[in-house]
């Protein structure tokens, strides 16, 4: 009857041991695909879809993939076959970026916004990436949307739209940014195209430099201007950021939408990238003040 019952119970937790090995190849495979569908939304050239930050997923995936099955082959975890003292490592550094990536994402959330309803001098619309066919992505398409109601409301305003050629892609950005505008209904006279920035930086460099010459304006005056910076929501606590090192005193973002499909990436690649921004501020003290 004692061997019939723990029989039973050692029956149990080979059960249960096999539904958490499938689960684990399962998400596996999600993570794998949901990486797959990013690069779809979005194709880039076959070298910048190799290099994509979307791989994460994969790599994820692939790890959950060896770890039921290895769990299926073995009957203990992966995790029960570490050392004490690589369990207490991967532990501890675990709970360091949790802390980090936590704070980050608070500041990530919480940008200064504009209001609608208040006027600015320039608008500054920030790229984010085009397709190899010269398409651009929903959450570029958002934030043209936005810019473009935010200047049908303030007619005296005048836009930059910014991005150059990225990534191996063989098309500029902006020149598709400026013809969605125009056909939201924006003025051609009033949006000025800066096509040559190939990250946030040279965003903010170029259409300081732009718009200086634009209006006859020194950089000074241009850097104290009020300025309105159109992004997706999660990129705008950086670009402020960014754009408060290079001089510019009065900046506010006016944020868009992004699909609901690319939210969770789009949060985790922008802690990756606000952490990097404060580890090279802090190491280099760049990016450094605009100046003539």
């Amino acid at each position: 009857m004692k061997k019939s019952g723990l029989l039973h119970k050692a029956e149990k937790i080979n059960n249960k041991a096999n539904c958490f090995s499938i689960l684990a190849i399962i998400f596996g495979f999600v993570f794998i695909a949901y990486d797959v569908t990013l690069i779809c939304l979005c194709p880039g050239t076959l070298l910048d879809n190799i290099i994509s930050f979307s791989h994460i997923w994969s790599a994820l995936g692939i790890y959950h993939i060896f770890a039921g099955i290895y769990r299926l082959k073995t009957r203990h975890s992966v995790w029960q076959s570490w050392k004490k003292w690589f369990k207490l490592t991967f532990v501890s550094i675990a709970f360091i970026i949790t802390v980090i990536s936590g704070v980050s994402l608070y500041y990530i959330l919480t940008p200064e916004l504009a209001d609608m309803n208040e006027s600015v001098d320039y608008v500054i619309v920030l790229g984010g990436g085009i397709s190899k066919d010269g398409k651009l992505p929903v959450s570029v398409e958002k934030r043209i949307e936005k810019a473009a109601e935010y200047m049908n409301l303030h007619k005296d305003s005048i836009g930059v739209v910014t991005g150059g050629t990225l990534h191996f892609l063989p098309v500029a950005e902006a020149p598709e940014l400026k013809r969605f505008l125009v056909e939201n209904g924006i003025e051609e006279s009033r949006v000025l195209v800066e096509d040559q920035a190939l990250d946030t930086i040279q965003n903010f460099q170029y259409s300081c430099k732009m718009l200086s010459e634009h209006t006859g304006r020194s950089y000074s005056e241009i850097l104290n201007s009020s300025i309105g910076v159109v992004s997706s929501h999660f990129h705008l606590r950086r670009a402020e950021r960014l754009a408060k090192r290079m001089g510019f005193t009065n900046i506010k973002g006016i944020p868009s939408k992004i699909p609901a499909i690319n939210i969770v990436h789009t949060y985790v690649r922008e802690i990756c990238a606000y952490l990097k921004l404060n580890l090279r501020i802090l190491l280099t003290g760049e990016p450094s003040p605009i100046t003539e």
